[in-house]
């Protein structure tokens, strides 16, 4: 008998839905009041695949799951999946693949029913956009009309491949068919990435903008819902969670914490998952709003562009790991809303001891802040101090840098300025370079910097998804042939032996037995851990704002829908089952 795993929920999301004209059924009442930075009009996209579509405009963590269903939602405080599209999933017996039955009753938003060949196309789609669910996942084929079979390669059944299948948002045929038709051909035909078909299917599909949008969620809307202040989501009816939601309407504002603080004080915004000063935070708490704290799954990271010369010796890179203070970067980036990272493993400290065996964890360097062992590796390196305290190499050249960052990120700026205040006193010579997020995130891809910030870590509870970020995110295979990134080669030698940290880290959370996955976590942690590839400064927690005047059924502090991090977060979890209401 399969190992599945069956649904618990409300009675009404779990039996079959009877399609109802639109005109036939009214909506609730009432506005969320939400926040998120979505692209603009004249360049927002209704894509799925696009770099301006619906990850960028609505976002995984909260509205997007509102739109487009997941198969699954994981509750941390358990360690178990919620059915939301699928009503059973689990492994084979013999664990050679994974299965899932998506829901009876399942619609889009234009009626029609919700299938296995939906899935089977998503994932022919994923396949060709490089979709890391295919390190694990051979064959993707659907059993019968609403039941789909993942078949694992050799040897690469995981939880990590579990986690993949039942995260991934479900896209429509009626919208993606001929473009999901044309992948399954490729791979027919023996086509592999390094084909020119593929690439210039992969373009095809991330140029392709849909004139509208066709969802699964209760929540959907058009290019004319879009404007430069908010944007609005509009409830529809054909959902399998159109009569569970309470709130006829989604109202997101558009922009970051400086545009969402004044927002969220005067009422107009009633929730947010900006990241707010500590000053900010406290105003919220004197002005009577609820603050609801969760782990936020990530903090900043200093990257290097490795195409610069000092930095391609990790002596450098160590010597700037101890001569920054991690205490003081928490304190200053978020206040007591992050804290010092401790075990520099590369993946977020509550997770190592758990993912990493003892005498992994206890074999790493934790760089406590030390500026005499920082001024040694300095020296190691090659390096002096001139009469003004600056680094300089052999022929008397200063070490300049640019440090760019994301000006309306309240926390990463923080942390950038932070690190470039430490590391001028402690001889550099680093200016700051401030650009609006989107810019700052595209200098990353191109290269366009010397050093940066960005996230590390990940709110997952695989290594695989902590590691990949930001070793794997910002450098090549993951980004374009003509998106350098950071510019570290993945393939290196690395104690006197050739790896490939690329397929280190996407096999690092594959199979089942535990002491082999962390015998795997150990290994690539540890070469994280000395090549220091970027510096993780510090961990964060959300502090999200709710105004209960405005929202009604928020539970009690330490319910523990509060264990989820801010990316798999208790709002999108309790507004599908309506639990969060109007408050009047």
């Amino acid at each position: 008998m399969k190992r599945l795993l069956l649904v618990f929920g409300l009675l009404l999301l779990t039996i079959g839905v009877v399609v109802v004209p639109v005109a036939a059924q009214d909506g609730p009442s009432g506005t969320w009041l939400g926040t998120w930075p979505y692209t603009a009009p004249g360049t927002h996209d209704l894509s799925n695949w696009s770099a301006n579509g619906l990850e960028a405009n609505l976002g995984s963590p909260v509205y997007r799951p509102l739109v487009l269903l997941q198969p699954a939602f994981y509750m941390w405080s358990t360690g178990e999946y919620v059915g939301i599209l699928a009503e059973s999933f689990g492994f084979t017996d013999d664990f050679s693949a994974y299965e899932y039955t998506i829901k009876e009753g399942a619609l889009w938003s234009n009626g029609d029913p919700i299938t296995s060949e939906d899935v089977v196309d998503t994932f022919a789609i994923g396949r060709i956009m490089g979709w890391s669910d295919f390190t694990y996942i051979d064959t993707v084929t659907a059993v019968d009309e609403r039941t789909v079979r993942f078949d694992f390669l050799e040897g690469k059944a995981s939880k990590v491949a579990e986690r993949l299948i039942l995260k991934d948002y479900i896209v429509p045929r009626a919208t993606y068919g001929d473009l999901a038709a044309q992948a399954l051909q490729l791979v027919a035909d023996g086509k592999t990435a390094d084909d020119q078909e593929w690439k210039d299917l992969a373009t095809a599909i991330s140029e392709f903008h849909p004139d509208t949008l066709i969802v699964s969620g209760p929540y959907t809307y058009s290019l004319d819902d879009v404007g430069e202040a908010f944007m609005t989501l509009h409830w529809q009816p054909n959902s399998l969670y159109s009569d569970s939601v309470q709130f006829g309407e989604i109202k997101l504002w558009a922009g970051e914490t400086e545009v969402s603080t004044p927002l969220v004080l005067s009422g107009e915004l009633a929730f947010s998952t900006n990241v707010f000063p500590p000053a900010t935070i406290q105003s919220f708490a004197d002005a009577g709003l609820r603050l609801v704290t969760v782990p936020l799954g990530y903090g900043p990271a200093l990257l290097f562009n490795f195409d610069v010369d000092a930095f391609q010796n990790k002596l450098v890179r160590q010597a700037m790991a101890y001569a920054i203070n991690r205490e003081q970067s928490a304190l200053l980036t978020n206040g007591l809303g992050a804290s010092a990272t401790r075990y520099m493993s590369g993946i977020l400290d509550a997770l190592t001891p758990v993912l990493l065996s003892a005498d992994g964890v206890a074999a790493l360097n934790p760089y406590e802040y030390n500026l005499d062992t920082a001024a040694s590796l300095m020296e190691q390196a090659g390096y002096t101090r001139n009469a003004d305290g600056k680094w300089v190499d052999a022929n008397g050249a200063t070490l300049s840098f640019e440090y760019t960052f994301p000006a309306d990120f309240a926390d990463f700026s923080a942390a950038a300025r932070d690190a470039v205040s430490q590391l001028n006193d402690f001889g550099f010579d680093i200016t700051e370079r401030a650009l609006p997020w989107q810019q700052a995130a595209q200098a990353n891809r191109e290269g366009d910097f010397q050093l940066s910030v960005w996230s590390w870590g990940s709110g997952s509870p695989f290594a695989y998804n902590n590691l990949n970020n930001p070793t794997r995110r910002w450098t090549r295979p993951v980004l374009a042939e003509d998106q350098p990134g950071t510019g570290l080669g993945l393939q290196m030698q690395y104690n006197g032996q050739d790896i490939d940290l690329n397929d280190l880290i996407l096999n690092v959370s594959a199979g089942l037995d535990n002491a082999q996955l962390q015998a795997q976590a150990d290994y690539v942690s540890s070469i994280i851990n000395d090549e220091m590839f970027f510096i993780p400064l510090n961990e964060e927690l959300s502090v999200e704002p709710v105004n209960e005047n405005l929202i009604g059924g928020v539970p009690a502090a330490g319910d523990p829908i509060f264990d989820n991090p801010a990316n798999e977060t208790w709002v999108t979890y309790l507004l599908l089952t309506g639990v969060l209401h109007p408050a009047n």
